[in-house]
């Protein structure tokens, strides 16, 4: 079994995380040694999968410019998934957390609950900007609600393939070497098929073809690096924000 952890990071970012941490840390025993044991603890595991951004691992860095990120800071998983939850505060506009995952099996995965859902209107925008930069990107965006679907991948600047419910058309691009074709077989008899669908219409086949599908992510799943926290607008501070902060 993969028993990798996320790296500690270098002990500069686990001061400024303790001073977002606040004067109520050390009261509650949380240091320098707290914060480097909850990093050493961390183990790979099943991350959420209704929408999220990927990148590839070593070209990660370029992502927090091209989605106008400032002032990050080193976080667990844990913290940075329970931020997504209270991720919007206004100081004096709004202001966004956005949260980047330690690199899994090559990739780094971008969480931002708020920011996300407004872009759902032009994914195919945004992964092109983000693989300008980074060379490959790709968007997967799930509504519980209005059962919407949207998977798009996009390289060096240009969309390669996606998949949009209800989208005219829904699918754009040649399919990819790993998607499976309808045949006959899988058509009801007055079914009409889209020029260049398959029968990837999930998110997490997507997912799992093109880069890593979090919700399948274990202890086995290779990790390198540790998650980033990080904000939508320059010296608003990660003060302010609901909810409390979890190591």
């Amino acid at each position: 079994m993969n028993t990798a952890t996320a790296a500690v990071p270098a002990p500069e970012a686990i001061t400024a995380l303790l001073a977002v941490l606040g004067a109520g840390a050390s009261a509650r025993g949380v240091d320098e040694h707290a914060v480097r044991r909850a990093f050493e603890a961390e183990r790979p595991g099943p991350l959420p999968d209704h929408w999220w951004l990927a990148v590839p691992g070593e070209a990660y860095e370029e992502a927090f410019a091209a989605l106008g990120l400032h002032d990050r800071i080193p976080v667990t998983v844990r913290y940075g998934l329970a931020a997504q939850g209270d991720d919007e505060k206004y100081a004096p506009g709004p202001v966004h957390r956005v949260f980047v995952t330690p690199e899994y099996a090559g990739w780094r995965l971008i969480y931002a609950e708020s920011p996300l859902r407004e872009t759902t209107w032009w994914p195919h925008e945004v992964v092109e900007r983000l693989s300008a930069v980074c060379g490959r990107a790709q968007v997967f965006f799930q509504d519980p609600f209005a059962d919407s679907v949207i998977w798009a991948a996009a390289e060096h600047g240009t969309l390669v393939r996606g998949y949009w419910r209800y989208g005219e058309p829904e699918w754009t691009g040649e399919p990819l070497p790993w998607e499976p074709l309808p045949t006959a077989e899988d058509l009801d008899e007055d079914d009409e098929v889209e020029p260049h669908a398959s029968l990837v219409e999930s998110i997490g086949a997507a997912a799992a073809g093109l880069s890593v599908n979090p919700a399948a992510i274990t202890a086995d799943t290779p990790v390198r690096g540790h998650g980033w926290l990080a904000l939508t607008a320059p010296g608003a501070g990660h003060d302010g924000f609901g909810g409390a902060p979890v190591l």
